[in-house]
C-alpha cells in the first residue's frame, strides 16, 4: 500500500486516499483509506491510537520498528477479501495478512504485513457491545498486529496468550479489557473468533 499511481487502464477511485503515518517509535503505517465510510475525524483518531498501539505492541514483543500496510475499507471490500483469502462469504471486522518474507517496508525497515478493517462491521460491534468506537478499533488493530507477528488463537493455549497480550497492551493505553462485556461476564478470544 503505497503512493504508487494506478495502472493506466485502472479506473481512478477518488474515494481512496493514501497516507503514511509514522509512529513515535519509528514504524510506518502505510494506510489506504476509503473516505466514503471512514470520516476524517475517525481517521485522525485512528491515526493517533494505531500509532501508539503499534509502538506498544512492538515494544511488548521486543520487535524492531517495521512497516505495516493498512486498509480502512467498507464491508463489501472486506467481504471480498474474506472470500478470496479465507473462503468465507461474509464481512468480518479485521483481517491480517502477514508477510511471507522480509519484504522491504521503507528505509532500513521490514514489512510485517497488512491489516484490513471494515467500517460498518466495527461500528455495529461497538454499538452492540456498548464500547467506544476508538477503543474497539484500537483493540482490533492490536489483534491484527499480533497476528502479523505470529500470534494466533486457533488453539485454547494460543488464544489465552494472545488475549493476555491484547489486554495488557490495551490497559497500557487506558482501554478496558475488551473481553469483559458490560454484563460482567467474559467472552474468550476463541468464542469471539467463532462469530467471525
Amino acid at each position: 500500500m503505497s503512493d504508487t499511481p494506478l495502472e493506466p487502464d485502472s479506473p481512478e477511485d477518488d474515494t481512496l486516499r493514501s497516507e503514511i503515518w509514522t509512529t513515535d517509535g519509528g514504524s510506518h503505517l502505510e494506510m489506504l483509506i476509503d473516505s466514503r465510510v471512514w470520516s476524517q475525524t475517525d481517521t485522525d483518531r485512528a491515526k493517533d491510537s494505531f500509532c501508539k498501539a503499534t509502538d506498544m505492541t512492538f515494544d511488548a514483543l521486543s520487535h524492531p520498528p517495521s512497516c505495516i500496510g493498512g486498509l480502512l475499507c467498507d464491508d463489501m471490500r472486506i467481504a471480498e477479501l474474506n472470500h478470496a483469502f479465507r473462503g468465507k462469504d461474509s464481512a468480518t471486522n479485521v483481517l491480517s495478512f502477514p508477510e511471507d518474507s522480509d519484504m522491504p517496508g521503507g528505509p532500513d525497515m521490514m514489512s510485517v504485513g497488512e491489516i484490513a478493517m471494515a467500517a460498518e462491521t466495527v461500528r455495529r460491534e461497538a454499538e452492540v457491545e456498548a464500547k467506544a468506537l476508538i477503543d474497539h478499533v484500537t483493540h482490533l488493530w492490536v489483534h491484527g498486529v499480533l497476528h502479523l507477528l505470529g500470534h494466533d488463537h486457533e488453539e485454547d493455549d494460543e488464544a489465552d496468550i494472545m488475549e493476555a497480550a491484547e489486554i495488557s497492551i490495551l490497559a497500557g493505553m487506558g482501554i478496558a479489557n475488551p473481553y469483559e462485556p458490560a454484563s460482567g461476564g467474559t467472552a474468550s478470544l476463541s468464542e469471539i473468533a467463532e462469530q467471525v
